[in-house]
């Protein structure tokens, strides 16, 4: 190729790829080979059958995969020898970011520069490069990824994290369950307790109750959603299961079993629960500068009323009359109904209570 020819004319010996390939091989490589392409204009789209192979000779271009940027190339990067290698349709879609100019070699040539022994190891190196910063984006991935889950460890188990992943649905798009199952507990006279206790005290006791309980709910499938000081909020609905009901009430049973075997300012811990079941709305709330995951809906405010119920009702554990009609028949016999309670915000109706500390003594 001839740079006295015109602005096209490209000197290939500048290129790393065709270091030491043999003129006569380079002899295949013509002027109008060299492409140029506006802003944001495609190179070639992932899924297209065509493979020849893009020398950038000037700007950059980006690279998409289903609309999402993986990674940007600039002068004189090598692109596409995958599917020539391969043998394969595009996996990827190549824009230009800005003007650029390009040497694109149809597959014809490509495969004759792939006899050439040294441009077949240029393009080895060149492919090992990229395999070495695929594998040290993967690990930046992780180890964000790593970051994020160790803090979502907080709400979900590592099952139902694999199991969420594995649905492709985004869980922070809002949306409804209808037939979500809600857990809301809180520790009996904690502001009475606190008044004799330091900072430190309270921060430290409160973690390992709260360590304890979050371990509870996890084993039993549900998601934490929130604390409000010693206050916990569970549910249950963003995986399919036929037993939330009783997978929340076996939960309660063993929070309350495993708190009274805990202390908080010197006394064995007692908490309250409020199980409730219904339609909830589910997604994340706020603006772009702070956002917040989180469960909203009457039968949430029901089961925080249910759980204010327990201490007036001597129990526990206490259930609304849709979490009671989940439940089969044998634990339904098991509970204490009380008629006619009136709760907050709502009008009067039959609560179901159990107690499983009682029920162990018996």
């Amino acid at each position: 190729m001839n740079p006295e020819l015109n602005d096209d004319a490209v000197d290939l010996a500048k290129l790393s790829v065709f270091d030491k390939v043999s003129p006569d091989v380079l002899a295949l490589i013509t002027e109008d080979m060299v492409k140029h392409f506006r802003h944001d204009q495609t190179i070639f789209r992932h899924g297209d059958e065509e493979k020849s192979l893009v020398v950038l000779l000037d700007g950059q271009a980006c690279v998409y995969r289903g609309g999402v940027f993986l990674k940007c190339r600039t002068a004189p990067a090598v692109i596409g020898e995958q599917a020539l290698i391969d043998e394969t349709t595009r996996s990827a879609t190549l824009v230009a970011q800005g003007f650029v100019k390009a040497l694109v070699l149809p597959e014809a040539v490509a495969q004759k520069l792939m006899a050439d022994s040294a441009f077949t190891r240029n393009l080895l190196r060149i492919c090992s490069c990229k395999l070495r910063e695929a594998t040290e984006d993967r690990e930046r991935h992780y180890r964000r990824e790593e970051l994020l889950f160790s803090e979502f460890k907080a709400h979900a188990s590592e099952a139902m994290v694999d199991s969420l992943l594995a649905t492709g649905v985004n869980y922070g798009n809002p949306r409804f369950i209808e037939d979500a199952v809600i857990l809301y507990s809180d520790i009996r006279e904690f502001t009475t307790r606190c008044r004799g206790m330091s900072p430190e005290e309270i921060a430290d006791q409160l973690s390992w109750y709260l360590s304890e309980v979050i371990d509870v709910i996890h084993r039993h499938g549900g998601l934490v959603d929130k604390f409000v000081g010693d206050a916990v909020m569970a549910v249950w609905g963003y995986t399919p299961s036929d037993r939330k009901a009783e997978d929340a009430f076996e939960c309660a049973q063993e929070m309350v079993r495993a708190a009274a075997g805990m202390q908080f300012g010197g006394q064995p811990i007692r908490i309250g629960v409020g199980l409730n079941a219904g339609e909830v709305f589910s997604g994340n709330v706020g603006n772009d500068s702070k956002k917040q995951f989180t469960v909203l809906g009457m039968p949430v405010n029901l089961a925080a009323r249910f759980e204010s119920k327990a201490k007036e009702l001597n129990a526990p554990i206490v259930m609304g009359q849709a979490f009671h009609d989940a439940l089969p028949p044998a634990i339904q016999h098991a509970l204490e109904s009380h008629p006619k309670q009136e709760i907050k915000g709502d009008e009067c109706q039959t609560l179901y209570a159990f107690d499983p500390l009682r029920k162990k003594e018996e």
